[in-house]
């Protein structure tokens, strides 16, 4: 039955409970996702083998794990060049643009599940690299030898902040392990 038929109204009714707007936009929607064949990407062709795709994501979720989880800019780019590198037969306009396409990169976050853009927390760079043991370990130490030295009183401490100062940005989504609690 035609689209106008199965939307029309029945006694003020339709008759299928559908509207003839929200109807047509469903069937437009399904077009546009059923032109991409079964690998998500228009390009036909598979670019990298599969353990060269499993390189790339375990590089992409290393990267995440170390605070320096790439966008989705920055990971089309990162594809392209390692395509390139690998002198795999690519689209002409991966050369030109210097990056996959978007379907390319849709097909590869479907084929790899473990991954999927995320925002990130955002977290200054000083806080990121140094907090570790060896730099709480001097912390503490110093403020050891500080009360031992001049026999501050516990109400003489104070706690003070940077309340108000900004030390990070807002970051862009980047590309992580769906595991992951917290990316960075």
């Amino acid at each position: 039955m035609s689209l106008r038929k199965s939307a029309m109204k029945y006694k003020y009714k339709y008759k299928y409970n559908v509207d003839r707007i929200t109807l047509s936009r469903y069937v437009q929607n399904k077009y546009k996702l059923t032109k991409f064949d079964e690998t998500g990407s228009q390009y036909k062709a598979q670019v990298f083998t599969l353990e060269e795709e499993k390189v790339l994501v375990d590089y992409l979720l290393e990267c995440s794990k170390m605070h320096y989880g790439l966008s989705k800019v920055s990971a089309m780019k990162l594809a392209s060049d390692y395509a390139i590198a690998n002198h795999k037969n690519i689209p002409e306009s991966w050369i030109k643009n210097k990056s996959t396409g978007k379907d390319w990169f849709r097909g590869f976050l479907k084929r790899n599940t473990q991954l999927s853009l995320r925002t990130p927390e955002a977290t200054s760079l000083s806080r990121a690299t140094s907090f570790n043991r060896k730099n709480v370990q001097d912390f503490f130490d110093n403020l050891r030898e500080v009360i031992e030295n001049y026999n501050f009183e516990p109400q003489n401490i104070y706690s003070c902040d940077e309340t108000g100062c900004t030390t990070v940005q807002k970051c862009p989504k980047v590309v992580a392990g769906k595991q992951c609690r917290q990316v960075g």
